[in-house]
């Protein structure tokens, strides 16, 4: 038996590595014999590059171990870094937080988590089990008899048992009484469901905004809708990661090897088989099945549909590299939708080392030179683009235009006005040189860009006054008993509320806090009269009311614990949440093009 659990030790070591909030335990005595220059520092602590590169390593082991034989595409290396660099971040944390809040972990406490609360994927091996059930009692003599089962097992429980405490410390300070329970039930069981009549105001005749409307709505709200901040913006000049002429020239000489071969003879699937880079045709001869125009970029198809029935074209270039391509048969010869069955030979091409090399030469240089002349200069010598990020608020951690790039939304962040950013390398491989052009506490959401929004919002507010003369006209013209026949009638939209409650959506409007104080105040059977809201205005029938029974609820004890579970977690990830975004979390990794 013990023999059996030495093999199988790997599902515990992965069920270690995989539970995220108990994690992996503490970097430890590494942090004290940290060398400088360090990667990145946490609250004061640092992470070295050795940590991390080992904290890769075990992602990458990771899911090597979850997806055998499959290939670790750049993508996918991308995340599983990112992944890395939080989880040493998070283990930082951690750490701190326990020693903050005293958390004290003894032996005995971890003899008797490691006796009584095995891991479920534990138990699930057949050599702890008895006529396939979980047997402690095998589990217990493992523990006794098994020196390194035993301490593989006592690790494991002091890498997550103060994490643990430390959660049921914070969730005790949440102090969810049963009036708290009583509430989130209530949420979760007053409900109604029925039809509303909906006027929809996108049936209003049209309506004119004018700038001066839109100015005015600006100035008079400037402080209370459009002031923003704190906030940073920048502009910044991006490198292409793509081949250049001389690897498309490269690729170009196997491609016309090919054709030379196809064009002596030689069988077409069999080289698509062999050489092709095309995934989804390669097994399949190179097919790509019936496509007609527009469904393939504009090079490619000009090409294939050049040609005659069996003919094939010498190398054909596209973004995604060199194409050799056979028109197999004309699937419809219609001038209105011509289509045709075809098979390509696919050579892509990569950026090459060397190409990536002058990429990073010349990135190099153009931070010298934005460093003497500007970004805008800079550029223009460059001949490259220069775009702008507009205003990214501090607590965002999105880019327009780039995306999540840690390394760059610190900097804008941290540093002042006209500030030159290091090289940094977005999720497209691009390398990215940004000037900081503003850093502010507050800043005012500009009139040109917002002007569109305003515009849309006044014009929505007059459709919805517009509606409501009709509205009230209807409800004028017909008996409540009529309302739902009339509305169908008239073309007015009826929608249905189907277990409607606080918090949910009205069907093709959205969330209306007045629509749904009303609608709850309802009983069964009733149908309101016209209620007008900011959303619009809406007739209600209740088929349907559900009302808490506080008094079942009281004796539902399983149903208390599970909303006292959510509230508590909730209380934890506010907590932990705010502990996160007060750290001051230095990510250094672009200066050492990590």
């Amino acid at each position: 038996m013990l023999e059996q659990l030495r093999k199988k030790q790997k599902i515990v070591i992965y069920f270690v590595a995989i539970i995220f909030i108990l994690g992996m335990g503490a970097v430890g005595l590494v942090e004290l014999l940290t060398p400088k220059p360090y990667l990145g520092k946490v609250n004061g602590k640092k992470i070295t590059v050795e940590m991390y590169q080992q904290k890769i390593q075990q992602m990458y082991d990771r899911y090597a171990e979850m997806y055998k034989n499959q290939p670790l595409d750049e993508n996918t290396r991308k995340s599983l870094e990112g992944q890395a660099w939080q989880s040493l971040v998070d283990d930082i944390l951690w750490e701190e937080m326990i020693k903050k809040n005293k958390i004290k972990i003894k032996d005995d406490d971890i003899l008797t988590e490691m006796q009584n609360n095995p891991p479920q994927e534990l138990m699930q091996n057949e050599s702890l089990q008895t006529n396939g059930r979980f047997d402690k009692s095998k589990y217990l003599a493992a523990l006794k008899n098994n020196p390194e089962f035993f301490v593989m097992m006592e690790d494991y429980v002091r890498g997550y048992l103060p994490r643990q405490k430390l959660q049921e410390k914070i969730k005790a300070k949440a102090a969810i009484t049963l009036d708290s329970l009583k509430t989130e039930y209530a949420k979760e069981n007053d409900t109604v469901t029925g039809k509303v009549i909906w006027f929809d105001h996108n049936l209003s005749e049209p309506v004119t905004i004018s700038d001066a409307e839109i100015k005015a709505y600006y100035d008079k709200n400037k402080e209370t809708e459009f002031k923003k901040g704190p906030a940073s913006r920048m502009k910044y000049i991006a490198f292409e990661d793509k081949p250049s002429d001389k690897d498309f020239a490269d690729v170009k000489k196997t491609a016309d090897q090919i054709y030379g071969r196809v064009s002596r003879g030689e069988n077409f699937a069999a080289l698509a088989n062999e050489f092709s880079d095309d995934p989804g045709s390669q097994a399949n001869g190179g097919s790509l099945g019936v496509f007609g125009k527009g469904q393939m970029v504009p090079e490619f198809e000009a090409a294939a549909f050049a040609l005659p029935v069996g003919g094939i074209s010498k190398p054909v270039k596209t973004s995604f590299g060199w194409h050799i391509i056979r028109c197999d048969s004309i699937a419809t010869a219609s001038p209105e939708g011509p289509k045709i069955k075809a098979s390509h030979i696919l050579l892509k091409v990569e950026t090459s080392d060397a190409t990536k090399e002058e990429l990073a030469v010349n990135a190099e240089k153009a931070k010298k030179l934005i460093k003497k002349q500007g970004i805008e200069k800079a550029a223009k010598e460059l001949k490259m683009e220069v775009s702008d990020s507009d205003w990214v608020e501090h607590d965002q951690d999105y880019i327009p235009g780039i995306g999540s790039l840690p390394a760059l939304t610190q900097f804008m962040r941290d540093e002042k006005k006209n500030a030159i950013s290091d090289l940094v390398k977005d999720q497209q491989n691009r390398m990215i040189i940004a000037q900081l052009t503003d850093n502010e506490k507050v800043y005012y959401e500009d009139f040109e860009k917002v002007k569109l929004r305003i515009k849309y919002q006044l014009e929505k507010e007059k459709k919805i006054a517009n509606v409501k003369v009709k509205a009230a006209e209807f409800v004028a013209k017909y008996p409540s008993s009529e309302y739902f026949s009339a509305a169908v009638k008239e073309g007015w939209k009826v929608l249905d509320l189907n277990q409607f409650k606080k918090g949910s959506n009205i069907p093709e409007v959205g969330v209306s806090e007045e629509f749904t104080v009303a609608a709850l105040k309802m009983k069964a059977g009733e149908t309101s009269g016209l209620l007008n809201t900011k959303e619009g205005s809406f007739i209600i029938t209740a088929n349907e009311r559900n009302v808490p029974d506080f008094n079942a609820f009281s004796k539902d004890k399983d149903n208390q614990e599970t909303i006292r579970k959510r509230l508590e977690d909730a209380a934890w990830n506010r907590w932990y949440d705010a502990y996160k975004k007060a750290a001051k979390i230095i990510d250094n990794r672009a200066k050492f093009g990590m």
